[in-house]
């Protein structure tokens, strides 16, 4: 289990403040070291540690493995602790099972060393050096004592171990050629001085003019770009203001546009659709007239060319009552057909008459919209196109047939949307 997968199984216990903030100690006496821990995400972030450096480690003498082997363990331990306890809520509870828990870790660690500890780089160098040694030098850190002393390699290594432990190693140097070399390099940092000195007036003087002219390059710099920029800020302001005022009047007006459409588009519809309608009416009116005409066409043909004998015969012989029976019947029929000859043309022509209209309404609704999104239209030319538009047809069938306006109030609540 990673660090983060660990304090987030944390969040989930019943106790988690417990758990974040309880402090403990771990100890490891080679190292003479005392690593204190607030809360066991911290404990568990240094374990994963100490596993992954000690994993980093190419070559390890088997002395270590104890050491990478406890970490490990430890972690899995720690992972278990919270497992089983996670629905504890009591403190001392709690407290009891982590004291004997880190009792147990405290118990196994006298051989256990961490991987970045100076101890580490230097009983790694002796064992490069002597593995023996090596061995001697391990035996001193964890304190075991009972190696054969009477092998040279292994009292090499206690002493090394020892001179690591007093900061005083003298490894690879005598202490004499130490201090010998050490007043040589004193002794040439002296002489240094001065050409040193007067190196660094030098560089003071030619970075103090560099840093004046970088300055005043920077102020020049700096104000031809405020300058740039106050004059592209002011040009810009200039132009978007008028784009946004453009753009807002053009907004408007498109608005108007469709809110007039939006009122007219039902009735140039219904125009449209009324026109088609009057249209077939006035051809079917047509037809009625052109058959009636036939009608009667066909019915004086056979009165002049099929007269019925009977009214030849009484004529002559003077009885007139026969042919003046006929005549009354057929003038009678004339009259009829006549009459409704009349009816209908007016029907057809008023149908034609009513559909141009409609026509005429629906291109003039359409004619309106395309001037209020070109053009400002005077109220009172909007009045008369709407009065145009509204207004009572004529019919065609009577004379003094007139075409009333508009009452304006109206005309005022169409535009206002009934407001």
């Amino acid at each position: 289990m990673e660090t983060k997968q660990f304090k987030k199984r944390i969040t989930e216990t019943t106790n988690f403040n417990w758990y974040n903030s309880v402090e403990f100690n771990i100890t490891f006496p080679p190292l003479n070291l005392t690593q204190n821990f607030i809360g066991l995400a911290s404990f568990h972030k240094f374990l994963e540690e100490q596993i992954l450096g000690w994993d980093k480690f190419e070559i390890l003498p088997n002395e270590f493995t104890n050491s990478k082997n406890f970490f490990t363990s430890v972690k899995q331990e720690i992972e278990n602790f919270v497992e089983s306890y996670s629905t504890v809520e009591d403190e001392f509870s709690l407290d009891s099972y982590l004291r004997n828990l880190i009792g147990s870790i405290n118990s196994r660690n006298t051989d256990v060393f961490t991987y970045d500890s100076p101890e580490i780089d230097f009983l790694l160098k002796i064992y490069q050096y002597d593995y023996t040694s090596f061995i001697g030098a391990f035996t001193y850190f964890i304190g075991d004592l009972n190696q054969n002393i009477n092998n040279k390699k292994i009292f090499e290594g206690y002493l090394t171990a020892y001179e690591f432990k007093s900061k005083e190693s003298k490894l690879t140097e005598r202490a004499n050629s130490e201090k010998t070399s050490l007043q040589q390099l004193k002794n040439n940092f002296k002489n240094r001085l001065p050409e040193l000195d007067k190196q660094l007036v030098d560089h003071l003087k030619d970075s103090s003019d560099k840093y004046d002219d970088y300055a005043k390059r920077i102020d020049d710099f700096q104000t031809d770009k405020e300058k740039t920029y106050s004059d592209w800020f002011i040009n810009t302001k200039g132009e978007f203001e008028i784009f946004d005022k453009d753009s807002k009047l053009k907004i408007e007006e498109l608005e108007k546009t469709y809110k007039a459409k939006l009122k007219l588009e039902g009735p140039a519809t219904y125009w449209s659709d009324r026109a088609k309608k009057l249209r077939r009416q006035g051809w079917i009116a047509l037809s009625c007239l052109i058959i009636l005409v036939l009608m009667v066409c066909d019915s004086l043909n056979e009165l002049l060319w099929r007269t019925p004998e009977q009214i030849f015969t009484s004529y002559f012989k003077g009885d007139h009552s026969a042919a003046i029976r006929w005549s009354i019947i057929y003038i009678t029929l004339i009259a009829f057909l006549a009459f409704c000859i009349k009816a209908i043309s007016k029907v057809m022509f008023s149908s034609f008459h009513l559909a141009r209209d409609s026509e005429e309404r629906h291109t003039l609704t359409y004619f309106y919209l395309s001037l209020l999104k070109e053009s400002e239209i005077d109220p009172e030319e909007k009045k008369l196109i709407m009065q145009s538009l509204f207004s009572r047809a004529d019919t065609g069938l009577l004379k003094e047939d007139s075409s009333p306006t508009m009452p304006n109030d109206l005309v005022g609540k169409f535009f206002s949307g009934g407001k």
